[in-house]
C-alpha cells in the first residue's frame, strides 16, 4: 500500500527526523521516492523513499526514523546516487551534531564606517595684476641759444658825415629793425619699455588634518536567566 504521503511531497521541503533533527531540503520528486540535497549529514544527494515518511506537517516531511538510525548500514531505506557504502553510525552523528549547531547558531553582523579621503580641485582665491598711468612732473635741462643785441657808438668821418647830409638825410625821423631769435624747446614723448611683470603659478604639496564623524556597531550581550554566557574574543583572519 503506498504511503499517502507521497503526494505530498514538493521540491524544497525540509526533511527531519522523528526526533526533530533537520537533515536538507527535497531537491526532487520522484514517483515513489524523493531526493535529499547534501549537506553535512549526507556527503551527496541522496533517494528516500515514501515509505520512510511518517508525517507531513508545517510545510516539513518527518521520517519515521532517529538520527542514530540513519547512520546504520543496510535497511534500504537510504540509496545513494553513486555510492553503495554509508557511513559508520559514529561518522554521520557527529556530522549531524555538527549541522545542527551551525543551524542553531545565531550571527549577528556588526559594521563599522570607514574613512576614505579624496580631494578635488576648488577656488580659494584669485590674483589680479592691473596697470594703471600715473602723472607726474618731470623737469629736464636743456642747453639752448639765442641772440643779444649790443649797441656800439662809434665816431663818423667828415666825409661821410657830408654824404648823409647832401643826401637830405639830416633832421629825419628813422628807425632800424633788427630781429632777435633764439632757440625754443619743443617737448617731444615716445614710450619705452622699462620693466616687465611675470606671473608665475606652482603647485606644491602640504599636509592637511582632517577629521570626520565615524560610526561602528557594537554587540552587547546581556543573559537572562539562570544561564551564564562566554563571551569568545574576535579572532583574526590568518592567525
Amino acid at each position: 500500500m503506498a504511503n499517502p504521503f507521497g503526494d505530498l511531497v514538493r521540491e524544497g521541503m525540509e526533511v527531519r527526523t522523528v526526533d526533530g533533527h533537520k537533515l536538507g531540503k527535497v531537491v526532487a520528486v520522484q514517483v515513489d521516492s524523493f531526493v535529499v540535497e547534501k549537506g553535512f549529514f549526507f556527503p551527496k544527494d541522496y533517494t528516500i523513499s515514501c515509505e520512510a515518511i511518517e508525517d507531513v506537517r508545517e510545510g516539513s516531511i518527518v521520517l519515521s526514523m532517529r538520527r542514530e538510525e540513519l547512520g546504520i548500514e543496510g535497511g534500504g531505506v537510504l540509496e545513494s546516487l553513486g555510492l553503495t557504502h554509508h557511513e559508520p553510525p559514529l561518522q554521520a552523528a557527529l556530522r549531524l551534531e555538527e549541522a545542527e549547531r551551525a543551524e542553531e547558531a545565531a550571527r549577528l553582523s556588526l559594521h563599522e564606517e570607514q574613512v576614505q579621503a579624496t580631494t578635488h580641485i576648488e577656488q580659494v582665491g584669485e590674483v589680479r595684476i592691473r596697470k594703471d598711468v600715473v602723472t607726474e612732473e618731470q623737469q629736464i635741462t636743456v642747453p639752448v641759444k639765442r641772440e643779444v643785441v649790443t649797441v656800439e657808438r662809434v665816431p663818423v668821418a667828415a666825409q661821410g658825415a657830408r654824404r648823409d647830409v647832401a643826401q637830405g638825410k639830416a633832421f629825419q625821423e628813422e628807425s632800424i629793425v633788427i630781429p632777435i631769435r633764439e632757440e625754443v624747446v619743443d617737448i617731444q614723448k615716445r614710450p619705452v619699455v622699462t620693466e616687465e611683470i611675470v606671473v608665475t603659478r606652482a603647485t606644491e604639496q602640504t599636509e592637511a588634518p582632517v577629521s570626520t564623524t565615524v560610526r561602528r556597531e557594537v554587540a552587547e550581550v546581556v543573559s537572562e536567566g539562570d544561564l551564564e554566557a562566554t563571551e569568545v574574543p574576535l579572532r583574526k583572519t590568518g592567525t
